[in-house]
């Protein structure tokens, strides 16, 4: 695997049906070596921050083998980096084969796979969609958010490399599964909790839900 782009943004104003929004979703390409510090890439500013970015969620990552699956769904040729608001398109991270805790070697920077993306209403704007946020939960295609667990540089072109895995974690696809479509799985729910490296937010979506099925083991 390698990165074909790096995409960063700074918070924008917009307007949508009438009213003014800021979002950074609107990223794009830079062609230069940047570095990677614990809060993400430099010159990469989030602008809700109760939502987006934060540890947990320092870079995210998207696979440009979906660009094709989402052009065909979605009637329209994409071809620009940075299609769903991604910091490094990569050419093929598949969410079934990537888990929670792996840890990638991107340049001398460390990343740890951390959740999969939870998307907002801007997703929709951004592709002129207002079914696109719920197409693009239920499809598993979410993406990867990564924490920097040694920060460095990168560039266009840097090997992906896989540095540990753990045996018995669960992969971004099967924690998008229990996020969005397979919603009453208990003992998987319960199984995702445990998970060392699976981020809190996650987890407590996931014990919430826990609560109102009327499962109060993993409180």
């Amino acid at each position: 695997m390698k990165v074909l782009s790096i995409n960063i943004s700074e918070p924008k104003k917009i307007t949508f049906n009438g009213k003014e929004l800021i979002t950074s979703i609107y990223k794009m390409p830079i062609n230069k070596e940047v570095e990677v510090g614990q809060l993400g890439i430099e010159g990469d500013r989030q602008a809700d921050l109760q939502v987006h970015g934060g540890y947990d969620k320092a870079v995210y990552a998207y696979s440009h083998s979906h660009y094709s699956h989402w052009s065909e769904i979605m009637k329209k040729s994409y071809e620009e980096f940075g299609l769903v608001g991604e910091n490094l398109t990569i050419d093929n991270f598949d969410e079934s084969a990537v888990f929670i805790g792996d840890e990638y070697k991107i340049g001398t920077t460390l990343l740890q796979i951390s959740q999969p993306r939870i998307p907002c209403y801007k997703i929709g704007i951004k592709m002129n969609s207002r079914e696109f946020p719920k197409l693009f939960s239920q499809s598993g295609l979410l993406g990867s958010y990564m924490r920097v667990i040694e920060v460095g540089k990168m560039k266009i072109g840097d090997s992906v490399e896989l540095s540990r895995r753990d045996n018995d974690s669960m992969s971004i696809f099967e924690i998008s599964q229990l996020l969005f479509v397979d919603i009453k799985n208990i003992e998987s729910m319960k199984k995702a909790i445990d998970l060392k490296y699976l981020s809190e937010e996650i987890k407590e979506r996931f014990r919430e839900r826990l609560m109102k099925l009327g499962d109060f083991s993993s409180l």
